[in-house]
């Protein structure tokens, strides 16, 4: 098993995949079925905001993207979705996209944007590889916390984010109109703190 901060480029497809089958709900709306939001994933990721796992027999296992400042997972390029969906739904989809998903952090924290794992790896722990690798690069760019937001009736990753150490910091009411766009209609900003002195013991 290997893990990397990045995506390798020929993994750009299979991580489309993984986010398809994880976020086509979520992501219906914007940007189609789930084979449309499989093809135009790996044109809008950014490979350098991607923690990726991949098995010794060299399959994706599963992957988690980060925001930091002003650099997020996905950036959502003119041509590219001009290419998809012509010129005025093209235009039409990026005005959505900024309006509900707006790409501005704080630079205090790392926010992280998704994690997935392939059907058949779940629970078994990948995804807490996943987030100790996120801290390990927080902690290396002076970075506090983790945060991250979910579904408030997504119990079971509500739960086995707490098992990571993630505390529920609030809640969120969504309007009316976004709960009609991504199906969800209320959010948990979940928050983990990082024991730095965990790191620096750990390099020594």
């Amino acid at each position: 098993m290997k893990i990397y901060r990045n995506l390798p480029t020929e993994y750009l497809m299979d991580a489309g995949a993984l986010f398809a089958e994880a976020f086509e709900r979520k992501f219906s709306y914007f940007l189609g079925s789930k084979s449309t939001i499989q093809k135009i994933i790996p044109c809008l990721l950014n490979q350098d905001q991607v923690v990726s796992i991949v098995s010794d027999s060299d399959e994706l296992i599963g992957i988690a993207g980060f925001s930091y400042k002003r650099k997020n997972m996905l950036s959502v390029r003119v041509k590219t979705m001009i290419k998809e969906y012509g010129l005025i739904r093209g235009l039409y989809k990026m005005v959505q996209l900024d309006i509900y998903f707006p790409n501005s952090f704080p630079v205090g924290y790392l926010y992280v944007d998704a994690i997935t794992i392939k059907s058949g790896y779940r629970g078994k722990g990948y995804s807490h590889l996943l987030v100790e690798e996120l801290e390990r690069l927080a902690f290396e760019k002076g970075i506090t916390n983790l945060q991250l937001d979910v579904a408030y009736d997504n119990l079971s990753a509500r739960r086995a984010y707490g098992k990571m150490g993630f505390y529920e910091a609030e809640s969120k009411d969504l309007s009316d109109q976004v709960t009609r766009r991504i199906g969800i209609s209320k959010v948990i900003r979940m928050v983990k703190l990082l024991g730095h002195y965990q790191f620096k013991n750990n390099n020594r």
